[in-house]
């Protein structure tokens, strides 16, 4: 069988798949790359993310207007585009 798991909820399988099989059965994990979060709001609160918090890596993107940069906070960076 094969399949596609979240590494954070596949953590201790081994252990069950063994329970499972007694002892007899073989497990072969393999990365298989990133993926959209299943449970991002729970791990953001789990962690206290702040996506301010450090000032060299923070939402805002900078935008430049005569000869000059400016903060944009994430979520205005859409409306102050100026697209051809």
């Amino acid at each position: 069988m094969i399949g596609r798991v979240p590494v954070a909820t596949f953590m201790n399988y081994s252990t069950v798949f063994a329970s499972y099989t007694n002892g007899k059965g073989a497990l072969t994990l393999q990365f298989g790359g990133y993926d959209e979060c299943h449970n991002a709001s729970e791990v953001i609160e789990a962690i206290g993310y702040n996506k301010d918090a450090d000032p060299e890596y923070t939402s805002t993107s900078i935008f430049c207007a005569k000869g000059k940069g400016y903060p944009v906070p994430w979520d205005e960076a859409e409306a102050a585009m100026h697209l051809l």
